[in-house]
């Protein structure tokens, strides 16, 4: 029995140290949600948002070499995905609200409307050009003139 205790032992310490080398899975979705936030073309929209989710990520590692594998660690990681995610959103929103904005502008000063096809939209039609059609400034429809036999 006791030629066996340092084999149960080496295996043991085998055992932990593969543990503890291996990040875990939680770690790994919050450094790789962080790393596509980093990514992101729009992210330069979103600074405050980025930092803050590259800030929570250096805390859930922090924690989790302090406290490998605990609930805290848990938590930190997620804090700092979520944070990620909303760094993500935060740079689309602020893109769609430019180009919005940029739309609005352009249609104030009297560029065409696209249609959905990419076509621009027919101009609306100009009230001078009923006049003598039977048809006056304001819209109104008036009656054609009989004649009189």
């Amino acid at each position: 029995m006791r030629a066996g205790a340092p084999l149960a032992m080496a295996l043991a310490l085998a055992g932990c140290a593969t543990r503890a080398a291996a990040p875990p899975p939680e770690l790994l979705t919050a450094r790789a949600a962080v790393v596509q936030a980093q990514d992101n073309p729009l992210s330069p929209l979103a600074i405050a948002e980025l930092r803050q989710a590259e800030e929570a990520l250096a805390i859930a590692e922090r924690v989790e070499r302090e406290r490998p594998r605990s609930t805290i660690a848990r938590d930190a990681a997620y804090v700092a995905r979520r944070r990620a995610q909303c760094s993500l959103l935060s740079s689309l929103v602020r893109a769609n609200q430019s180009a919005l904005e940029r739309a609005l502008r352009s249609q104030r000063a009297g560029a065409p409307r696209a249609r959905p096809g990419g076509e621009p939209e027919p101009a609306a039609p100009d009230p001078a050009d009923d006049v003598g059609r039977g048809v006056t400034l304001d819209g109104a429809r008036t009656r054609p003139r009989q004649s009189a036999r």
